[in-house]
């Protein structure tokens, strides 16, 4: 089942209390979620990483037997958690995470170019 993840900041709504969202699509569910979210923009993109990794958790029934593939256009949160890239230890507790699900979710983490993750493009709708 592929599943892909976005996050991002809103340069100009900085100031205010949410300034940015992260965002996940289950296309088989024909799921999208989204939510606002205060941080940096990685923070941002592993918050988003982060939720689809609990709904997956929350809801074993709907992702039994099925081979779990994770896309995000996020480089630094990919290979941070795929361990290819030294993570900075302010990320260190968000990859952490992600690799706390890793032990108990089976899934693979992939890279792909913004322009084909879904769930941007159904943001730029």
């Amino acid at each position: 089942m592929k599943c892909f993840f976005y996050g991002k900041v809103r340069e100009q709504e900085n100031h205010r209390k949410f300034n940015g969202f992260i965002s996940f699509s289950i296309s088989d569910l024909e799921l999208v979620f989204r939510a606002q979210f205060k941080g940096t923009e990685v923070e941002c993109q592993y918050a988003s990483l982060l939720a689809l990794l609990e709904f997956i958790e929350l809801n074993p029934n709907l992702f039994e037997k099925r081979q779990i593939e994770i896309y995000g256009d996020s480089f630094l949160v990919i290979h941070q958690v795929n361990m290819k890239l030294v993570c900075h230890k302010e990320y260190e507790p968000y990859r952490n995470m992600a690799l706390s699900y890793k032990r108990k979710i089976d899934y693979s983490l992939n890279w792909i170019p913004k322009n084909e993750n879904l769930v941007f493009n159904q943001l730029s709708r």
